[in-house]
């Protein structure tokens, strides 16, 4: 065909494209498309193990400011009143959302995608509704590629379903983005399973993005607010300065914020931009979405900072987040009523929420799925405004007391704004707003909806009872603090060796370490006291199957089914005995009893479709219930092999709905589910269709060996792949690499089963195979993870042999320096770092650690000239950067003031006292900045130079600096209080400054810095000092000066 005639023939089919879309925006719509966006990229995968609780993920630590115009996935949804865009790429990010008669985002569209290191894995980005389950936001999945699928339904909607598999809790959630054909909300339905026999930690929150500009409010009914320790503060007046922070601009003082709006009995929250006449809502049933919470980076240069950091030019944003918990406990909410929460083994959570814009309400008081209603009285007025999402053909009514004093039918298509107002005589009392029977329903006064949950444990609790330290055990396990846990655990039982619950959480742990002979004893014994006791009957079944000791297993199950919190979990391991005993009657009877307590029990539905595959004339059935869990989650792997294995031609559709981050984890956990119930063939019919790596051609060998075949080929390919990124964290991996160690003398079984044993606290057995390996690895990051190990004379050794496998991997450079530090061997750690840094000065990350290293060696004057060329990335919460700054300033000061050069002392102090751009870290409100060190310093050289106003005046400014915690942030740098501490003695006398510092103690107990500042104070020195702190380390100067 000529060029000219292809020409024509594209335009055409454009045109027909373009037509087909418009048309199909009369009701709903979706296309995908690829999309160029200006992109500041993120890299540099660790290769290293993370032996914190993110493994078996790996961080990412490239960050840049240079851009590049990299092309994205888009999925597009579109109706009559909405325009959604999904980045399945970026986490399944909804990334805009557009109100389409106004042609305004309803929540912040970022046009520039700049990853900075923010999350727990590294890299996000800010913008859009970022969904968020597993152990803590911002969740491993939140800016890598998810399962996905876009599909149009039956009811003429459209919609795209996300799915991923998150490694943490090895449990699959999805969440489907579904926009009606005539409605002017979205919805977003979320389904989470807990298919494992364990607790899981349980973390859900939506975070969403909105701008801040446009006088923006926060549409939060409530009487106070939540921190993440659990503490509590007023809401929406703040009682110390009377501004109302529902106002994003009244925020205007300390640093960052985090509410979590509590008080009232609400199921909306939303914001208002008053300037634009616009907003967006959010509603959902309470029972599903409890939580609402309020983040702000702060209005002073310590939060704007990041503006430039995280978009072009899309101005600053804040974020308003759902979540299933009333607040984000950090460990110290362990201490108030506000815990954590376990994700029960068997338990499914299922919820929807709405989504919309509002327009021209003038904010709102009331808002769910069928819009947002304001209502507002003055000056003898009472004033209605409704922004509906959907039709409404009902009677508006308003009544004052039993009196109707407005009342009118409306007929309203979505986004059809109604207003009105009506005179009122306010001392008649409060009105109550319906529209329909019950479709809105708002009531005017004030205490409507207020709660009285307590929200102060009793001040005279003991937590170092067997039950306090059970509570501690079971809220470190929620949290994936396993190792903690267990201490907590054993104190417990050295207090009462036979506390039951205290027994059954030990006995979960133990068996999560794959310890199942002591985890069988502790059950043993739990039962011993309780027979009936559910969770020691629960887990006795859970351990005795996989001991194969199966008549007691089904004892264990058939009595935990007694009790309604172990049923469902119960009557599956029942399932599964009968399923790998082939009793496909029973298997499918215990199955059924599961799914009556439980319609979204996967597991229940796993259990019938392998066995009705296996039972003749079953195939209607098998696809029933496949049909069914494909209902729950549309992208439900599991389901797509099944129908692969009855249909090969499906093998296709089955491969390519299989495109995350982490493929192989998708495959591996597939495979791990025929494993666990006795099905090697389909085992491994699974891992061939999966991508391969070291650890999948480990199981291929083992299963080959498993059916008697042949497994030398795979046993081989395993030896020979690369280790890389292959981290082993599931309970039958230990089966299948103690095996390969038999079967090989290669050092990867042993290494991979070393970092099994690590990730379940089998600290001596991983550290025992390590050393097997001797230095047979060729493979510099596990010299890395060995000397991480901490096994003691390989340590050195271990870091050195890793730079020599791989000299251009700045890591290894950094962990030995930084091993050198540890043991202030400050030359030997400089004379590492500094060669690198020469060669490769773009890497911040090594320049900071340079600029430490230089400063610990006193070479001041290089550090503070390193840094004021030094271009830092931050991450949040960050301030190292700037800290190297300010002591290396303070310390050049300090030998000004020892030579008698009084004025270059004071020049030197006034520049600690800056904020250089560069360096990361924006300065916070005045009152937040604790510069008593500085001014300690300014006070001596006054002091030497005779200026007694000045010597007063300074003394009175660091001890009328206040100490204070505000929304969870510490204005204040723990080292200083010995500062204060001098100057009260200086002017009140030491009596009076001791009186303060025990304050301070009392206040702050387990601070041990403050702690070391006490014992400096009475004694003039401590035992231990904290190096690592950089105010202890200019301290440490200062008191030669006193």
């Amino acid at each position: 065909m000529p060029v000219a005639m292809q020409k024509i023939g594209l335009i055409a089919l454009g045109l027909c494209l373009s037509a087909g879309w418009v048309k199909a925006q009369e009701k709903a719509g979706f296309r995908e498309y690829n999309k160029v966006i200006t992109t500041y990229p993120f890299s540099d995968p660790n290769p290293i193990p993370a032996f914190t609780n993110i493994y078996p993920y790996f961080r990412y630590d490239g960050f840049t400011d240079k851009p590049v115009q990299k092309e994205w996935k888009v999925v597009e949804l579109q109706n009559k009143y909405i325009t959604l865009t999904v980045l399945p790429q970026i986490g399944g990010k909804i990334w805009s959302a557009v109100e389409r008669s106004t042609g305004k985002g309803f929540i912040y569209e970022n046009h520039v995608v700049k990853f900075r290191d923010i999350a727990m894995r590294g890299p996000w980005t800010s913008g859009g509704i970022e969904p968020n389950y597993g152990i803590i936001g911002h969740t491993p999945n939140s800016v890598t590629p998810v399962d996905y699928i876009v599909r149009n339904n039956d009811d003429g909607s459209v919609s795209c379903i996300i799915s991923v598999l998150d490694l943490l809790t090895s449990t699959t959630w999805a969440m489907e983005i579904n926009l009606p054909k005539d409605k002017a909300y979205f919805t977003t339905k979320s389904t989470w399973y807990n298919a494992n026999t364990l607790d899981e930690p349980y973390y859900h929150w939506m975070n969403i993005g909105i701008k801040t500009k446009g006088n923006l409010q926060y549409m939060y009914p409530g009487t106070g607010f939540l921190g993440h320790q659990g503490e509590h503060g007023d809401w929406p007046i703040n009682k110390q300065n009377g501004k109302d922070v529902s106002f994003y601009n009244n925020n205007n003082f300390g640093g960052y914020k985090s509410y979590h709006v509590f008080g009232k009995y609400t199921d909306f929250f939303g914001a208002y931009w008053h300037d634009d006449e616009m907003g967006m809502a959010r509603y959902s049933g309470r029972d599903d979405k409890a939580g609402k919470k309020i983040w702000i980076w702060g209005l002073s240069d310590q939060g704007m900072i990041w503006e430039k950091l995280l978009t072009d030019n899309d101005g600053q944003y804040s974020e308003i987040q759902s979540g299933r918990l009333f607040n984000q406990t950090s460990p110290e909410s362990t201490f108030t009523p506000f815990k954590h929460k376990g994700f029960a083994p068997g338990e499914a959570s299922v919820w929807t929420e709405y989504w919309y814009p509002v327009l021209k309400t003038k904010g709102f008081v009331e808002a769910n799925n069928y819009g947002a209603l304001n209502v507002k009285t003055g000056n003898g007025w009472l004033k209605l405004a409704l922004s509906p999402v959907q039709k409404i053909a009902d009677n508006l009514v308003v009544k004052q007391g039993e009196t109707i004093i407005y009342s009118k039918k409306l007929e309203l298509n979505p986004l059809q704004i109604f207003a009105d107002s009506v005179q009122m005589d306010a001392a008649k009392g409060d009105v109550l707003v319906t529209l329909g029977r019950d479709k809105i329903i708002y009531n005017s006064k004030p205490d409507e909806g207020d709660l009285s949950r307590p929200l102060n444990s009793p001040k005279d609790f003991n937590w170092n009872t067997a039950y306090g330290l059970y509570i501690q055990g079971k809220e470190l396990m929620d949290e994936k603090a396993y190792p903690q846990a267990e201490e907590k655990l054993q104190a417990a039982l050295k207090l009462d060796h036979n506390y039951v619950p205290a027994l059954v959480k030990m006995g979960q742990l133990h068996y999560r370490n794959l310890q199942y002979t002591e985890a069988l004893e502790l059950v043993k014994q739990a039962l011993s006291i309780d027979t009936y006791d559910g969770g020691a009957n629960y887990y006795y079944g859970v351990i005795n199957a996989k001991l194969n000791h199966i008549a007691d297993a089904k004892d264990g199950f058939d009595i935990a089914a007694l009790s309604m919190e172990y049923r469902t979990a119960a009557y599956n391991g029942l399932a599964g005995l009968y399923l790998h005993e082939k009793n496909y009657d029973k298997a499918l009877e215990y199955a059924a009893k599961a799914l009556d307590f439980n319609r979204y029990d996967l597991s229940a539905l796993q259990v019938q479709a392998i066995a009705y595959r296996y039972l003749l004339h079953q195939q209607q059935n098998a696809e029933q219930v496949l049909a069914q869990i494909l209902t729950f989650n549309p992208l439900d792997h599991f389901a797509g092999f099944e129908k692969y294995l009855w249909d090969a031609s499906t093998k296709t559709q089955f491969t390519a709905s299989i495109r995350n981050e982490q493929p192989i984890e998708s495959y591996l956990e597939l495979a791990n589910i025929y494993y666990q119930n006795g099905y090697l063939e389909e085992c491994r019919k699974v891992l061939q269709l999966s991508p391969k790596n070291a650890l999948v051609n480990y199981w291929q060998a083992f299963l080959q060996h498993k059916a008697g075949r042949p497994y030398l080929e795979q046993l081989d390919k395993a030896g020979n792949a690369t280790p890389a990124f292959v981290f082993p964290f599931r309970a039958d991996d230990e089966e299948v690499l103690t095996w390969a160690m038999q079967q090989s003398n290669s050092w990867k079984p042993k290494y991979f089963l070393a970092l099994l044993y690590k990730d379940r606290n089998r600290i001596t057995e991983s550290k025992n195979l390590f050393t097997q390996c001797g230095n047979q690895p060729d493979f510099a990051p596990f010299y890395a993870a060995r000397a991480a190990m901490q096994i003691g004379v390989s340590d050195l050794t271990d870091l050195q042999k890793a730079i020599s496998l791989d000299k251009e991997e700045w890591r290894y450079y950094k962990l030995l320096s930084e091993y050198y530090v540890s043991q202030n061997q400050y030359p030997e750690a400089l004379a590492t770092v500094e060669p690198f840094y020469r060669k490769h000065s773009e890497n911040y990350i090594i320049g900071m650690l340079y600029a430490k290293t230089l400063l610990l060696n006193k070479r001041y004057a290089e550090c503070a000239k390193l840094l004021s060329g030094i271009n830092i990335l931050p991450f949040e919460g960050a301030t190292i950067g700037r800290d190297l700054y300010r002591e290396a300033k303070l310390m050049l000061a300090i030998e000004k003031l020892r030579s008698n050069n009084y004025a270059a002392a004071l020049t030197l102090t006034a520049a600690a006292k800056l904020w250089p751009l560069n360096l990361g870290v924006g300065k916070p409100y005045p009152e937040n900045i604790d510069e008593r060190a500085e001014d300690w310093l300014t006070y001596l050289c006054y002091t030497k130079q005779g200026k007694n106003a000045e010597v007063r005046k300074y003394l009175q400014k660091i001890i009328a600096f206040t100490p204070k915690t505000d929304n969870t942030v510490k204005n204040f740098l723990p080292a200083n209080t010995l500062v204060t501490a001098w100057a009260i003695e200086k002017l009140d006398g030491k009596a009076a400054a001791t009186t303060w510092l025990d304050a301070q103690v009392k206040q702050y107990p387990d601070n041990n810095i403050i702690q070391w500042c006490q014992q400096v104070f009475e004694n003039g020195s401590a035992e231990k000092a904290d190096a690592s702190d950089t105010i202890v380390r200019i301290l440490q100067q200062l008191m030669t000066l006193k």
